[in-house]
C-alpha cells in the first residue's frame, strides 16, 4: 500500500492543528487504573510481557505523545528514554509525570523524529506505536529499531493493518459519498463531522476506545495522510527477520503455529515465520469483520481474494483523497464476496450481503437512502475489523 509523501505529513497534520490524536484521561484516579487496566493487558496478556519484569529495564519510546502510556511503565520502575516530535504535548507530558511523582523515571526526554534520533547505547524494550507505518522511509526505521535492541530485548510496533482495515476504509468511503450527496467538499469541516456523527457515533459509543468520537474521526478519518500508510505482515515480518529479530507476539493474538507444539521442537526463525504466514490465511475473516465466535471451518482465501481485497483497499485510498469529488465509488469485489458467501457462519454471510450492499446504495444518488442501509446494516455496524496491530518482536542473543 502506498505511503504518503505529499508535503503534509502525519505531524506537520498534528501541528498545523495543535491536535492530539490520542487524548487520555489520566488525571481522575478512575481514568488512571483504566489507563493501567488497558497497557497491563496488552503487554502481559497480549503480548507477553510482564510488567513487574521491566522494573530498571530501559526502555525507549518513539513518539510517546503526552506520556500517557509511558506513565504506566514509569510506575513499575522502568527507566524512560521518551522521544517525540510535536513539541506541543511536551508540556502536558512533563506536568502528567510531575503530578504522579514519577519526573526521575524519565532518563532523557528528546524533542525529535525517529529518524534524526541518535545514539551508541542499545535498549530492552523499544515501542514506536501510531506512526511507524506512516513514514516514507518505514523500512529503514523499523530496521533502526532492530539494530537499537540489546540482545534479547523486545520491540513493539504497531500499524494499521491492510486487511483489517478495511472496515474503517469502507466506513471513510461512505462518509465521503455522504459528503459528496451533501454537498459538503470539505472533510475537515464541521459540516462532514456532523455527517459522520449522524452515521457512525451512537455504533462508535458502544465499542472500547480511550478517546472521544471527535479525535477519532479527525484523525481516522478527516485526516489527509488516512489510509495511505496501510502495512502488513507479509511486508513486515521479513524485515525484522533480515535485521536479526524474531517474531514473539502479537495484538490481535492470531498465532496458530505455538498452539499444543511441544517445546522441545525448536524451529530457525526463518521456518517459524514461513509457518506463521501460512497459518495467517486462516485468520483472514477475523481481520476483516473483527468478529471473534466464527465457525471452525474457516478456510484461508486464494491469492485471487487477497488480490481482489488488496484492489478494494487501494480504490478506496484513491476516492478518499484531500477533496471530496463526484468520482465513482469502488465497486465490491466479486472474488472476496464469493469467498466469504461460502462459509456456514451466518455472521459472516450477513455481513459479506451487508457490505455489497452498502457498497451498491453509495454507488446511487440520495443520501437518506445510502444512511438508511447503512443503519438498517445490523452486523456492518457492529463490525470495525481489526486496524490496529501490535506487533512484538525479540532480537537474537
Amino acid at each position: 500500500m502506498k505511503i504518503n509523501t505529499s508535503a503534509e505529513t502525519q505531524l506537520s497534520y498534528y501541528l498545523d492543528h495543535n491536535f492530539n490524536p490520542v487524548p487520555i484521561n489520566v488525571e481522575s484516579q478512575s481514568g488512571w487504573l483504566s489507563q493501567k487496566a488497558k497497557r497491563r493487558n496488552l503487554y502481559e496478556t497480549h503480548l507477553g510481557i510482564p510488567l513487574s519484569l521491566l522494573n530498571g529495564r530501559d526502555i525507549l519510546e518513539f513518539g510517546c505523545n503526552s506520556g500517557e502510556n509511558a506513565l504506566v511503565l514509569a510506575s513499575v520502575g522502568a527507566n524512560l528514554t521518551l522521544v517525540e516530535p510535536n513539541h506541543q504535548v511536551l508540556p502536558r507530558l512533563e506536568s502528567l509525570f510531575a503530578q504522579f511523582g514519577l519526573s526521575d523515571r524519565i532518563s532523557s526526554l528528546v524533542s525529535a523524529d525517529i529518524e534524526s534520533f541518535s545514539g551508541s547505547r542499545t535498549y530492552d524494550l523499544i515501542l514506536a506505536e501510531g506512526f511507524l507505518y506512516n513514514l516514507p522511509n518505514r523500512d529503514l526505521m523499523l530496521r533502526k529499531i532492530c539494530d537499537l535492541l540489546a540482545p534479547g530485548g523486545l520491540g513493539v510496533i504497531s500499524f494499521a493493518d491492510i486487511y483489517g482495515s478495511l472496515m474503517e476504509m469502507t466506513k471513510q468511503a461512505v462518509l465521503w459519498r455522504a459528503c459528496y450527496l451533501s454537498g459538503v467538499d470539505d472533510p475537515r469541516s464541521e459540516d462532514c463531522l456532523n455527517l459522520a456523527r449522524r452515521l457512525f457515533e451512537a455504533d462508535f459509543d458502544q465499542i472500547a476506545v480511550s478517546r472521544p468520537f471527535d479525535a477519532w474521526w479527525e484523525d481516522a478519518l478527516a485526516s489527509p495522510w488516512t489510509n495511505n500508510i496501510l502495512w502488513s505482515y507479509q511486508e513486515i515480518i521479513p524485515l525484522i527477520q533480515e535485521a536479526g529479530c524474531e517474531f514473539y507476539s502479537t495484538s490481535p493474538k492470531w498465532n496458530r503455529i505455538d498452539h499444543f507444539n511441544w517445546y522441545k521442537n525448536v524451529q530457525s526463525p526463518a521456518e517459524r515465520h514461513r509457518l506463521l504466514m501460512e497459518k495467517w490465511g486462516y485468520s483472514f475473516p477475523y481481520f476483516l469483520t473483527g468478529r471473534t465466535s466464527l465457525s471452525p471451518e474457516l478456510r484461508p482465501p486464494g491469492s485471487e481474494v487477497l488480490k481482489a481485497t488488496l484492489k478494494l483497499a487501494t480504490e478506496i485510498t484513491e476516492y478518499t483523497g484531500p477533496k471530496v469529488s463526484a468520482a465513482a465509488v469502488p465497486t465490491y469485489p466479486a472474488a472476496l464476496y464469493d469467498y466469504l458467501d461460502q462459509f456456514e457462519d451466518t455472521y459472516i454471510t450477513q455481513f459479506n450481503s451487508e457490505m455489497k450492499a452498502t457498497y451498491e446504495a453509495a454507488a446511487g444518488e440520495s443520501l437518506d437512502k445510502l444512511v438508511s442501509m447503512y443503519h438498517r446494516c445490523s452486523v456492518l455496524r457492529e463490525s470495525w475489523g481489526t486496524t490496529g496491530h501490535y506487533l512484538c518482536f525479540i532480537k537474537s542473543a
